[in-house]
């Protein structure tokens, strides 16, 4: 055969590979090709195996001629001759010779650097031999340097092919390569437009007036069916619980999986993610990736898993997971780009979802608060009006001491409407950051002692005995024993402590007792009445903004937790201890020197 027999047929099926445009017309243009390629090398029989890519984006052919069958999956070929065509012909196979440009050695051929290998006999493992092969032709096919595919040719007699034959195999293989590239990249790009539009819908939908939950099930069912995947989860994560919630999944079966809705962070696959702030990918063995990794492979193992964070913001808000059960190597870098872009999506979904949530919770407090501004504020003016009204109709002779008394309940009631108006503008400097401590040494009998004497009045009406360390109070305040000096914002815990026996005054039957006591490093105070007492369970809601434990007292709802956040500012703790019919009692202690707290950062003014 001559060189222009050789072009001749190069340019045939160079010809018929420039009409691929497509997998479908590839694998007919490749019939073709291995049919002529054989008749001009003259050999019987012959494959030819195509696999470039993962996941949506691979390209997979085969077609044969003369039954040849490789012993081989895709192209992870044994120590023989397909590997040694594969490696590049960097060793000899068999009774295999290398020939140069110009040398010629023994009974096989290599030209050039067309990668070609031709072995006959001793192939080095029996499956050629056990096929009847004596004569096999081997050569890669690249693209961009890697193998993507691979030629055989093979016959039962030695009929090793000529220089042009080989040189001919050269070109094909290479055309090929040329041609994979070209449909390859063609559907990258088509794959690339369908993820396009993929995160195009995913934006729709969140503008859209969906729920949360519905938009999160829309995306879920979108990516299921764009990556062709057998499972799809969007998970939530909530940092101050460090707990794990599922918001939605889609399953390719309909079927969902029997697992928890909610879990704490731990060592599986979705905390790895939380934990390490970017997205995994495992393409096999998810099994022994996930030993690698240190990580608990808990459920049923997937043959493909990707997962990627949901960041909004630089905050961790949870995790969108894809695997499948069945495939190896669906995802690749282009599906993590695409998690990644979904993933991001998510994530300003739940956030939006979160702000419009906070809100309308903003204004229902806010249509709740001005209710109970509004309710309060008028039964604290309304016993003012009613004493003034009483006081005009006072008939002159009127004993001073009936007047002094009437006088002395206008003077209390508005001091209550003064102490709820600076209820509601502390809580509001508390809750904006703007409340500054003025911290100064003094004696902590001080501020319990002001408190006291605001309810003098109300305690000797209502004839409730109060004791401050088993002594009783007098019209005078407090018995104070020796002074219990430590550092304090004398005004705020004042108010703490008005907040405290004010409750306990509107709750006691009878009995009052405070008692206050100083250790080297801390000062503990508790208020304690006989009265009915709330369930043991509520406590905690008493700390809550607006609540109330019974709907027959008066108040705002801001006084006890104006409370735990003036205690909080000192460093402080508190607690409520309480049953029904138990009385009620609330304990609240803070360091006694600026010494003793650990929130050194905190700017403080000068101890006097």
């Amino acid at each position: 055969m001559t060189g222009n027999e050789r072009l001749g047929v190069y340019w045939e099926i160079a010809s018929s590979l420039n009409r691929v445009r497509s997998e479908q017309s590839l694998n007919g243009a490749l019939e073709n090709i291995l049919s002529k390629t054989l008749d001009f090398i003259g050999l019987p029989c012959g494959l030819i195996r195509i696999e470039a890519g993962v996941g949506k984006i691979d390209l997979v052919a085969e077609v044969g001629n003369g039954g040849c069958i490789l012993c081989f999956e895709g192209l992870a070929a044994p120590d023989c001759v397909c590997k040694e065509a594969l490696s590049g012909g960097a060793g000899a196979v068999g009774n295999t010779d290398v020939v140069g440009d110009t040398d010629v050695v023994g009974d096989t051929d290599a030209v050039g650097d067309t990668g070609v290998v031709v072995v006959s006999g001793d192939f080095k493992r029996p499956e050629c031999d056990e096929a009847g092969l004596s004569q096999v032709v081997c050569a890669p096919i690249r693209v961009d340097g890697k193998n993507r595919g691979i030629f055989f040719a093979a016959s039962p007699r030695k009929t090793a092919p000529s220089r042009e034959a080989i040189k001919l195999i050269g070109l094909v293989c290479a055309s090929i390569g040329d041609t994979i590239d070209r449909v390859w990249s063609d559907k990258k790009e088509r794959q690339r437009s369908a993820d396009m539009e993929t995160v195009n819908t995913i934006g729709r939908l969140i503008t859209s007036k969906l729920t949360l939950k519905d938009m999160v099930r829309e995306i879920v069912s979108k990516l299921g069916s764009v990556l062709e995947t057998d499972e799809v989860n969007v998970i939530l994560y909530d940092e101050t619980r460090r707990e794990l919630s599922f918001l939605a999944s889609y399953f390719a079966s309909g079927s969902g999986l029997d697992r928890p809705e909610v879990y704490p962070i731990s060592d599986g696959i979705n905390s790895w993610i939380i934990k390490n702030r970017r997205p995994l990918l495992m393409t096999h063995d998810t099994v022994a990736e996930c030993a690698r990794l240190g990580i608990r492979h808990g459920g049923r193992p997937a043959k493909s898993w990707l997962g990627a964070p949901m960041i909004y913001k630089d905050k961790i808000v949870g995790v969108v997971s894809v695997q499948s059960y069945s495939k190896t190597g669906l995802y690749d870098q282009d599906s993590v780009t695409l998690i990644g872009a979904v993933a991001n999506q998510c994530a300003v979904a739940v956030e939006n979802a979160r702000l419009f949530k906070d809100v309308i919770a903003r204004e229902a407090e806010k249509e709740r608060l001005y209710f109970s501004l509004t309710h309060d504020l008028l039964s604290l003016i309304s016993p003012v009006a009613g004493f003034v009204k009483i006081f005009k109709s006072l008939p002159p002779e009127t004993p001073e001491e009936s007047k002094r008394n009437l006088a002395d309940n206008i003077i209390a009631a508005t001091d209550k409407i003064t102490r709820f108006a600076e209820d509601i503008l502390v809580y509001a400097k508390i809750n904006s950051g703007k409340l500054a401590l003025d911290i100064s040494r003094c004696d902590a009998y001080a501020p319990l002692d002001s408190a006291v004497r605001v309810y003098l009045p109300e305690l000797e009406m209502r004839k409730i005995s109060t004791f401050v360390n088993g002594r009783p109070i007098t019209i005078n305040g407090i018995d104070r024993p020796d002074p219990i000096m430590a550092d304090m914002d004398k005004g705020q815990m004042e108010r703490v402590f008005i907040n405290c026996i004010g409750n306990a005054v509107k709750h006691a039957r009878s009995e009052i007792k405070i008692d206050i006591e100083g250790s080297d490093s801390r000062i503990t105070c508790r208020v304690k009445d006989n009265g009915d007492g709330v369930a043991c369970e509520l406590c905690d809601q008493l700390f809550d903004e607006f609540y109330q434990a019974g709907t027959k007292k008066k108040g705002v709802g801001l006084g006890l937790p104006s409370v735990k956040k003036i205690i909080q500012l000192h460093d402080g703790t508190i607690h409520i201890e309480s049953d029904t019919g138990a009385g009620f009692s609330i304990e609240f202690s803070w360091p006694r020197t600026l010494a003793d707290r650990p929130s050194s950062g905190q700017a403080r003014q000068s101890v006097i």
